[in-house]
């Protein structure tokens, strides 16, 4: 009996090294965001919150980007704001519709022409 078990275990980890390494999940966001410009750049669903941030700061483009925002697994965020993008909000929330309100309402506080949702997602 106990080889029977002994041979199933090792059968299993066996099979195991067969499959093809699974993907890491990717989970992390930013979104950054130049005041002087109004420059903005986001990304979701990067593998490490240090890769969402750089590849948010390279989509941002201007040398005063920062970031403003960042995102975990299954969070979601977005970022209003107005035309020039000179003002801005931008929230975070376990649901998109809520991170979407949160945004425009922030961006709204600075309020200098209308605000309007430029960017919003999910991580997964």
């Amino acid at each position: 009996m106990r080889r029977r078990v002994w041979t199933a275990i090792a059968l299993l980890a066996f099979g195991y090294t067969l499959l093809p390494a699974l993907p890491v999940e990717a989970g992390y966001g930013a979104i950054a965001w130049d005041r002087e410009s109004g420059k903005a750049g986001w990304v979701w669903n990067q593998p490490t919150p240090r890769k969402a941030a750089e590849m948010a700061l390279s989509q941002c483009g201007a040398t005063g980007c920062k970031v403003i925002i960042h995102t975990a697994t299954r969070q979601c965020a977005a970022l209003a704001s107005t035309e020039n993008g000179r003002y801005i909000g931008a929230a975070a929330r376990k649901a998109q519709d809520e991170a979407r309100l949160a945004a425009l309402t922030d961006c709204q506080k600075g309020k200098a022409g209308e605000c309007v949702v430029r960017a919003s997602d999910c991580n997964k």
